[in-house]
């Protein structure tokens, strides 16, 4: 009986070791960036460093990323240039570790609020990652939420 019961144990013990090590086991994609899982090319990137036009071409961006039918009727919540601001730094690290620095440097913060989800905060606030291509084109490179 001893025997049995180590053995349920054992593979109890098994599936619960391998459900942990698949969990943590990461692949080299980042599961949000926006173009086919690539960062931009920084070749390819303008100068983003005003938010001129920004706020017009969110309104063709934003339903783009955001196609389902139950994510109508948002509200931009913070526009801001992650190197220029302080209180972004932990979208600004993450921005850096997945693209690099240049990337980042020349990148914007966008939150969006869905206010059907409210009071919810992390179902009714969601993040984008937006740049400018050299034509001077608004485009988001990741998406957080």
């Amino acid at each position: 009986m001893n025997y049995l019961r180590i053995i349920i144990y054992m593979c109890i013990f098994g599936v619960f070791i391998y459900s942990q090590i698949s969990f943590a086991e990461t692949d080299d994609e980042v599961p949000f960036l926006i173009n086919n899982g690539k960062c931009p090319d920084s070749q390819k990137l303008g100068r983003a460093d005003s938010d001129k036009g920004l706020i017009n071409a969110l309104n063709t961006i934003i339903p783009e990323v955001y196609k389902e039918d139950n994510y109508k009727g948002w509200k931009i919540e913070t526009i801001a240039h992650f190197s220029k601001s302080s209180h972004l730094e932990d979208y600004y690290a993450m921005a850096k570790n997945y693209c690099g620095e240049e990337i980042a440097d020349n990148s914007w913060f966008v939150e969006v609020l869905f206010p059907q989800y409210l009071p919810a905060y992390d179902a009714s606030h969601r993040q984008i990652f937006v740049t400018k291509d050299k034509q001077g084109q608004w485009f988001v490179w990741f998406r957080f939420h």
